[in-house]
């Protein structure tokens, strides 16, 4: 996906396959797609735009890049494509790393 470059506040992440079905620990089988009204999803970043200015003409610093995987509320995605969502920067909720990180 190296043809595409986000701008602003974008970010474009691995698209999520809501339509597939897992399974929990105890055996219940379900999509993503029926629990998306309470559903938090994680997703690699593929690209994302360098930010939008405040006040002050400043880009806030934030805690993750391109590459890493964020974890976001899948009701915020703004935009859909076969190949990737699109979220804002302030749609991140939290970043998950490895533990030797």
């Amino acid at each position: 996906m190296n043809n595409i470059e986000a701008q602003g506040d974008y970010i474009i992440v691995e698209k999520v396959d809501y339509d597939s079905e897992k399974t929990t620990e105890s055996g219940i089988i379900y999509k993503e797609s029926q629990v998306l009204s309470s559903s938090f999803v994680e997703a690699k970043i593929i690209s994302m735009g360098t930010g939008l200015p405040i006040s002050n003409g400043d880009i806030p610093e934030i805690g993750f890049e391109e590459g890493d995987i964020v974890f976001y509320d899948a009701r915020s995605r703004i935009g859909t494509h076969e190949k990737f969502d699109v979220i804002r920067r302030e749609h991140v909720v939290a970043v998950i790393r490895n533990e030797t990180e």
